[in-house]
């Protein structure tokens, strides 16, 4: 394998080795990545890069860092009860804001290609209510941790990805 093949864009890893998911140095059926790599033997290789995944320590952060600029938007605004940023528009991405009449935010970060996103934002509040909110284990302001709403996200995230937007 030439060198040039295995260099990717900053800040994306290696995420699979033959369709294996690859947990740091190792793969999932517990072989180190590098030793692998190394062996030509094991040619030819079908490998993956991707950005990593962020913890949910890191998600936070970075939510939290939008509701300061939402506030803004809505003081600033000179239109009076203004709903604040609905939609933050750069060059690789879209940002998609929805704010329920309880104040809950749902933001969606997507291709700078996609239209609207409102849709898909009602739906997955839908999910939301249907599944966190009625969880007498869940307490507000904590991460969602939902086994029910995870499923059913990804159902619906799953069904726009086949069918669009359109079919919502």
């Amino acid at each position: 394998m030439e060198e040039s093949s295995t260099n990717c864009d900053i800040g994306h890893v290696l995420m699979s080795v033959n369709g294996i998911t690859v947990t740091g140095q190792l793969l999932e059926d517990g072989r180190d990545v590098f030793e692998l790599l190394e062996n030509s033997e094991n040619y030819p290789l079908s490998l993956k890069f991707g950005r990593p995944k962020m913890t949910t320590n890191e998600k936070i952060f970075l939510a939290s860092m939008f509701y300061p600029l939402f506030a803004i938007a809505s003081q600033l605004s000179p239109e009076p009860k203004s709903s604040g940023i609905e939609m933050l528009e750069a060059d690789t991405f879209k940002l998609h804001c929805f704010q329920t009449l309880t104040g809950v935010k749902f933001i969606i970060v997507a291709e700078p290609t996609e239209f609207t996103l409102d849709a898909l934002l009602k739906k997955i509040y839908e999910l939301y209510a249907d599944y966190v909110l009625k969880n007498p284990f869940y307490s507000l302001e904590m991460p969602i941790r939902c086994e029910l709403f995870d499923q059913n996200l990804h159902a619906l995230l799953e069904q726009v990805d086949k069918s669009g937007l359109t079919n919502l």
